[in-house]
């Protein structure tokens, strides 16, 4: 899994002292130089810094392999975006109705769907 991660094209190195790391559309992956124990992580679960993802999580990745698991799990993320894009929207509909609120929230789905669409393209190649 490391090694896919490494040889990822659009990972970033980003080593440290004692350890070796790189991350991909947000998701970090390390391996300590002296065990070997590799962990991935997830900056979406903390606003301010990296999480280990669920155990559960590691199965989908050994399964997905690195690029395909990070990829989907991205995906994921998106639609959850959009959701809460569109109860924005709605809110905004229902009681404020502000022009500018909503040309900001209509921007910011386009901006997503685009992202969206770019990386289910990478998925189906």
């Amino acid at each position: 899994m490391f090694k896919q991660a490494r040889s990822e094209h659009s990972s970033i190195e980003v080593d440290g002292d004692g350890y070796k790391a790189c991350v991909y559309l947000g998701v970090k992956i390390t391996k300590d130089d002296v065990s070997g124990e590799i962990k991935i992580y997830d900056p979406q679960k903390s606003a301010n810094y990296y999480v280990e993802i669920d155990k559960a999580l590691y199965s989908f990745f050994i399964n997905k392999g690195w690029t395909g698991a990070v990829i989907e799990l991205t995906l994921k993320k998106y639609k959850d975006k959009l959701e809460r894009v569109k109860d924005s929207m709605a809110r905004e509909m229902n009681s404020g109705q502000s022009p500018k609120r909503l040309r900001i929230l209509k921007e910011t789905r386009e901006h997503i769907l685009k992202k969206y669409y770019k990386l289910t393209q990478k998925l189906n190649k």
